[in-house]
């Protein structure tokens, strides 16, 4: 238990951060595993190719070096097309290409990285855990403790943390009377968790269509949900599609043997259905 407002911001600070580093990596082990790429060249890790793709939407290969490199576009021509690319690596190396020089291989056609909507999702699902968090701290116990000086603050403090967290939030009232027994009041908090893990369940839904993964809405009447499941996952599968299908036709038109393939279930599950139809 916090017992000064600094303190307890740095911990909320640090909660936030853990939070967010969690949600990142998970997102980002489901888009590795998502696709699989076929004809990867021997010198290319693949985990090197999806980060930057899942970053920056898109790599750029340079024909001289032979090296896929994250790239940026210079200048501009009529079409609003770029006239030269610059090429970064990692180790600092820098390369100025014409057009002609480079091919880039995209994720999308406006070669949008996934990072950035996939970073405002968890800011509000790290939104919801605190906030869920903080009500279960609210309902968990009703009162608020009144103490008569700092000292007697630590020591309820220190008595605190020997028990589940949050169990009592203590404050300085020199008027509280402690011959007798320590003042409460209540919060008057209500119990919103039930609501608050659904509208997090959604946001983290928004995430895996985005990523082409399988959702499914189990708080729904059975007609209800076979609706939005046969929606939500049109829209996966659309997402997913349209990462692999940019991504291969710029590496046919480069005449690169590299391509994309979708690895999630609910392709397979697809692919299974259709070999089934089909018999």
């Amino acid at each position: 238990m916090a017992t000064s407002t600094r303190q307890a911001r740095k911990d909320a600070e640090r909660l936030r951060q853990d939070l967010c580093g969690t949600y990142d990596n998970w997102f980002r082990s489901l888009f590795s595993n998502s696709v699989v790429v076929d004809n990867l060249p021997l010198e290319l890790p693949k985990r090197y190719l999806l980060k930057t793709l899942y970053e920056q939407g898109r790599i750029g290969y340079d024909k001289q070096t032979h090296l896929f490199l994250p790239c940026t576009g210079v200048g501009v021509d009529a079409y609003g097309l770029p006239t030269a690319y610059n090429l970064d690596g990692y180790n600092g190396l820098v390369l100025h290409r014409k057009v002609d020089e480079v091919d880039i291989l995209r994720i999308n056609d406006t070669a949008s990285g996934l990072m950035p909507f996939v970073d405002l999702q968890i800011n509000k699902i790290v939104e919801f855990d605190i906030t869920i968090r903080q009500n279960l701290d609210a309902i968990k116990t009703m009162t608020i403790a009144e103490v008569a000086d700092r000292a007697t603050l630590l020591s309820m403090a220190n008595i605190a943390e020997s028990r589940q967290i949050g169990a009592t939030i203590a404050f300085v009232n020199k008027s509280a009377n402690l011959g007798n027994n320590i003042a409460t009041q209540p919060t008057g908090a209500q119990f919103l968790v039930d609501k608050l893990q659904q509208a997090r369940a959604e946001v983290i839904d928004e995430v895996l269509q985005y990523l082409g993964t399988s959702v499914a809405n189990t708080e729904k009447r059975e007609r209800v949900q076979t609706a939005e499941v046969n929606a939500s996952q049109g829209l996966a599968v659309d997402c997913i599609s349209v990462m692999i299908d940019t991504f291969n036709h710029d590496a046919e038109i480069a005449g690169l043997d590299l391509r994309l393939r979708a690895n999630t279930s609910l392709m397979k599950d697809r692919a299974t259905a259709e070999q089934e139809v089909k018999k």
